[in-house]
């Protein structure tokens, strides 16, 4: 992106200096402020889904460090464990019941 911002100010200031056929000039111009349009959405993007592989990359830590914690076998409910491993549980209108995890899975019922 810098690369395009540095040819954007180059072209302006040769049609500061030179005289030139602003048509063409224009059409250079909106040629890289498409290009830079188009290169900032990309890095938006990307940066978006990098922050979201953190989250889910620090809610799965949390989800191992709540199950390694448990010892043995789990015979009855533990609402640590529970509350440690569930992120939300949606009820709806015809009673579906649907479980979603602190590591992305969701399990319907």
């Amino acid at each position: 992106m810098a690369v395009l911002v540095e040819m954007t100010q180059n072209i302006v200031a040769e049609n500061a200096r030179v005289a030139q056929d602003e048509d063409e000039y224009q059409k250079r111009y909106d040629g890289l402020v498409q290009r830079y349009d188009t290169a900032k959405a990309r890095y938006d993007e990307v940066v978006a889904a990098i922050s979201a592989k953190e989250s889910q990359s620090e809610r799965l830590a949390n989800f191992i460090k709540v199950l390694k914690a448990q010892d043995g076998t789990i015979s009855e409910f533990d609402d640590s464990l529970w509350g440690g491993m569930v992120e939300f549980v949606t009820v709806g209108r015809d009673k579906a019941i649907t479980v979603a995890f602190r590591n992305g899975t969701e399990i319907q019922a």
